[in-house]
Order: C-alpha cells, then structure tokens, then sequence
C-alpha cells in the first residue's frame, strides 16, 4: 500500500477518533461507511420499537476471519469489544480502547487489501464513502 493510502487511513482514523465523544453521531459515521464498504462483514443493530421514529444505532460488528470487533452503545459511554471466534463460538472477548479498536479494524482492513482486487475495492469504498 502506498503512502497516499496510509495518510488516508490516518485522517480518516483521526476524524473518527475527534468525535468519538458523541456516541450517536460516531456509530452512525462508521455503521454508513462499513454498510457502504463491507456488507457482507458488517452487522448494525438498530433501536426501533413500535412508537419509536427513533433508529438510533446501538451497535456495529465487524467480521474478519476468526476475530470480530463489535462497538456498543452503553448508554452514554462506548464499548469497544475484541472477539476470537472458531466455527461460530466466541472463545474469549477483549475489552479493549477505542482506539486500539479502530487501529486493529483499519489494519485489518491493510492487511486484507494486500490479499485481494476485492479487498482493495472495499478499502477505496471504506476510505471515501
């Protein structure tokens, strides 16, 4: 990967991490740039109820392989999960920063890209939607 997609990941990691403090608005930025770029790896789970015009997203999990990354919405704090998943049972959950969670998606994200044409498309789709 070239320098130019390196300093994309880096403004677009920074951006995230600057409104990381408004809860809503943090998962509602990642749920449409993960929709956007990795459909078939993403799951949003949304709030709705009978009553409710709000669909407020309570969280977002990621799949790659046997690791999954899922952010909750715990009220008015985040929680930012590591798992390690064999044959669809989750051996041991990580409570980890945000930061490191966001840092561990994108390299994820690297890491695929360097594998595939198909990877590096839903890279360029992540990094400009």
């Amino acid at each position: 990967m070239d320098n130019g997609d390196g300093m994309s990941f880096e403004m677009l990691a920074a951006g995230i991490r600057d409104i990381r403090h408004d809860i809503p608005l943090l998962l509602s930025v990642l749920a449409k740039k993960f929709e956007a770029a990795l459909p078939e790896r993403v799951q949003v789970s949304r709030r709705s109820g009978l009553f409710s015009s709000d669909n407020a997203i309570t969280s977002i999990t990621l799949q790659f392989d046997n690791l999954h990354y899922a952010l909750k919405s715990k009220g008015s704090r985040l929680e930012s999960l590591r798992q390690k998943v064999v044959h669809d049972v989750v051996l041991k959950t990580d409570h980890i920063s945000f930061d490191d969670w966001i840092s561990e998606v994108l390299e994820q994200l690297i890491q695929e890209s360097r594998q595939s044409a198909h990877a590096r498309d839903m890279l360029d789709r992540f990094l400009t939607s």
